[in-house]
């Protein structure tokens, strides 16, 4: 009886580990929306002389240049999502302040599409580079 205990404990304990380490596994390899972010991401409307581009690392950090005309502009900035919403703040400028996060919604029409939704409910389409 003793060794039959000893077996179902020892069957038991296999079992556990298994399940904890597939569990490990899981968390390990199901990334956030996020990481579909990280990347270069181009918007142009040529008709009207617009274009941007956000870099986003994978550190959160990154850069957004905006282009009207002959005039460019490039902001670095921070940057966190929840849910479908890309939080962007912009750093070490003289426009915005680092209490001012924009929050923009964002969902992808394919892997190299990306919607981005402004609080205006503005669209715009860009495109992974």
């Amino acid at each position: 009886m003793k060794k039959i205990i000893t077996m179902f404990a020892a069957v038991l304990a296999l079992l556990m580990v298994f399940a904890v380490a597939a569990c490990g596994q899981q968390q390990e390899t199901a990334k956030p929306e996020e990481n579909t972010l990280i990347g270069t991401w181009e918007y142009s409307d040529d008709e009207n002389g617009i274009g941007a581009v956000y870099v986003l690392e994978e550190d959160g950090t990154g850069t957004y240049t905006m282009t009207v005309g002959e005039e460019e502009v490039t902001y670095e900035l921070k940057y966190e999502t929840k849910e479908n919403h890309l939080l962007v703040t912009y750093v070490d400028n003289d426009t915005f302040t680092e209490e001012d996060v924009f929050d923009n919604e964002f969902s992808f029409k394919d892997s190299n599409t990306l919607i981005i939704k402004d609080s205006f409910d503005d669209e715009m389409t860009f495109v992974r580079k």
